[in-house]
């Protein structure tokens, strides 16, 4: 990736080794992937799952690296550097707000090294300069498509706040699923405004870069991306960047388009001219115009994803389908809803083999036990009751009446049952241990309930949107995860243990690393509250049923959308998932149960 042009020489920085750890050991840095004027990206690798990320290092030309991490030196004062990495930051959180395919994905950030680091998705394909190195110019329709993509991308930049200021091929990145992706904010006017401005740098990018940015002291608008850009689409249409706006300032004057590339039209050239005027005041002055110049869509229009395949599906329970228990070794799902009953089916191909009056009210929740001879169920009545699956018959009413029951789980080695309530509580029960025991552990509804598969964690969601992890059997407190905004809705430890995935009714699903205590992924995409989530048999593909009749499946590395497919008429709200093979179960608010298959990916 090209740098761009500064004012003073530049020393060699010096990457970080191969193997390095950065924040406490949670990420291993790998090679450096990119070069920019104000940093350097390095291929890393993530917690237990190794996940690949991009990590991108503030280090901006003129700084040196010793051994206790980044220093300013050169035009670079210990004032303006310090303002820079504020800015740094500051721009790193306004860029995680964003959830846009052509804006790069920000996990997270975090300060070391005296210096700051953000964590972002890898993206995989190359650069728009690498690829026009290759292939040479774009037909029209092609550099519109981009124009399109991008340009939708600024304008949510721009409401942001923020001016990209280095917008040109080389920070422009194609990847393998068809998506233009904008790069390098690091090198945003923004780390050299006020205080860094001042006693740093002015950094352009010849014939991309519009006049005013070569002033320093001057405040840039969108105006100037809007050159930018304008210059981006000439580069692509004619196979070479415009010339550089100082040499226009003294009179040389810029190619014609529709001289070198004939699928432009004299509307398209017209348009493109008017964004490289190079008074800022007669230019196009939003990307907005621009793009209604060039007769774009303005208005982000997401791809149909891929969808799940429907494997099978019963009308199972009238007036919905509220809960879903799975055995694949025995080869039995179980579903309940709001009719008060269970109805056992063969999996995956959803043969009827029965059905019980178990309740009087609407069952909210079922669990299988590990070996799949017992089945526990709560009620909204409060009911809590233990059944044979075998015998087909109910063994033990555990709790006969109270505050409704939200979620219950089977202890890995049986015997033992969690139960959560509407009223705060939870309460461990069964066979194995007569007298019960039951603790406050929230203020508010406890909505998600999951056990470690050591058994050893407890972990529950509440109203409060806290995540609260106990000791069992003891249930003495640990500690708390937060992040959410809103009411939890569930909670699910991954098959090994090491990681817990949390979904909420603010529209979103995190990924928690449970060694290092920290939110890895927030999975955005959701329209309405998350009812689930859950792992699924690859490691890296999580579930998500939503209010908003939606099947989801997400990639854990970059947090984006794999696959999609609305799956009831009506909210979806139960999931079961099988470990062992790429099927999923739902039920919803129209009483069905669907299997679904995980399509195969790359």
């Amino acid at each position: 990736m090209s740098q761009p042009e500064v004012e003073h020489q530049r020393p060699v920085r010096e990457p970080l080794p191969e193997g390095s750890k950065l924040h406490g050991g949670i990420y291993t840095v790998g090679p450096v992937v990119g070069v920019g004027g104000f940093s350097l990206t390095y291929l890393a690798y993530q917690g237990p799952l190794r996940l690949p990320v991009a990590i991108k290092e503030f280090f901006p030309n003129g700084c040196t690296r010793r051994e206790d991490g980044i220093h300013p030196v050169g035009a670079w004062s210990p004032d303006a550097f310090a303002a820079a990495i504020e800015t740094f930051q500051r721009e790193g959180e306004i860029l995680r707000r964003f959830h846009h395919p052509s804006i790069v994905r920000v996990h997270t950030q975090f300060q070391e090294n005296r210096s700051a680091y953000l964590v972002e998705e890898l993206l995989e394909g190359e650069t728009l300069g690498e690829g026009l190195s290759r292939a040479g110019a774009m037909p029209l329709s092609q550099a519109l498509e981009v124009c399109q993509q991008v340009g939708q991308a600024l304008m949510l930049v721009h409401a942001g706040g923020l001016v990209h200021s280095d917008l040109k091929p080389d920070n422009l990145f194609w990847t393998h699923d068809g998506r233009y992706v904008v790069l390098d904010f690091g090198v945003s006017r923004g780390y050299l405004s006020d205080k860094a401005a001042k006693e740093g740098m002015a950094a352009v990018s010849p014939g991309y870069s519009p006049p005013e940015q070569y002033d320093k002291n001057h405040k840039l608008a969108p105006a100037a991306d809007v050159y930018s850009l304008a210059a981006t689409v000439y580069h692509l249409l004619v196979g070479h960047p415009p010339l550089d706006a100082r040499r226009r300032c003294k009179g040389e004057r810029l190619t014609s388009v529709r001289a070198v590339n004939g699928t432009v039209t004299v509307e398209t050239e017209q348009t493109i001219f008017q964004g490289l005027q190079l008074d800022e005041k007669k230019r196009t002055a939003s990307v907005r115009t621009f793009m209604e110049g060039l007769g774009l869509e303005i208005t982000h229009k997401p791809a149909p994803a891929q969808e799940f395949q429907l494997q099978g599906e019963v009308v199972a329970h009238q007036g919905g389908t509220h809960a879903l228990a799975l055995h694949v070794e025995t080869g039995r799902i179980y579903s309940a809803g709001k009719d008060g009953r269970i109805s056992l089916w063969t999996w995956p191909d959803l043969q009827h083999l029965g059905s019980l009056n178990a309740h009087n009210t609407a069952v909210q929740t079922l669990s299988v036990s590990p070996d799949g001879g017992y089945l526990v169920s709560g009620s909204q009545s409060g009911e809590v009751k233990l059944w044979d699956c075998r015998q087909g018959m109910e063994i033990q009413t555990l709790v006969t009446s109270g505050p409704a029951v939200v979620r219950l789980c089977f202890h890995p080695e049986g015997g033992l049952v969690v139960a959560s309530f509407t009223d705060g509580r939870c309460a461990l029960m069964g066979p194995s241990l007569p007298q019960g025991m039951s603790w406050q552990a929230h203020k508010g509804a406890v909505n998600a309930a999951d056990i470690s598969p050591d058994g050893c964690l407890l972990a529950t969601g509440a109203e409060d949107k806290a995540i609260n992890l106990w000791r069992l059997p003891d249930g003495r407190f640990l500690r708390a995860l937060t992040g959410h905004d809103k009411i939890l809705q569930a909670v699910r430890f991954s098959p090994d243990g090491r990681l817990l995935i949390s979904s909420s009714n603010d529209l979103s699903v995190r990924v928690w690393d449970l060694a290092a205590h920290i939110e890895m992924r927030n999975l955005k995409g959701h329209r309405g509250m998350v009812w689930d989530a859950n792992f699924t048999s690859s490691p890296e593909v999580v579930v998500t049923v939503s209010a908003d009749r939606c099947l989801r499946a997400f990639r854990v590395d970059s947090g984006r959308v794999l696959f999609c497919s609305e799956a009831h008429d009506g909210w979806a709200r139960a999931l079961a998932v099988s470990l062992s093979e790429p099927l999923v179960a739902t039920g919803g608010a129209d009483g069905r149960l669907r299997v679904w298959r995980i399509p195969s990916f790359s």
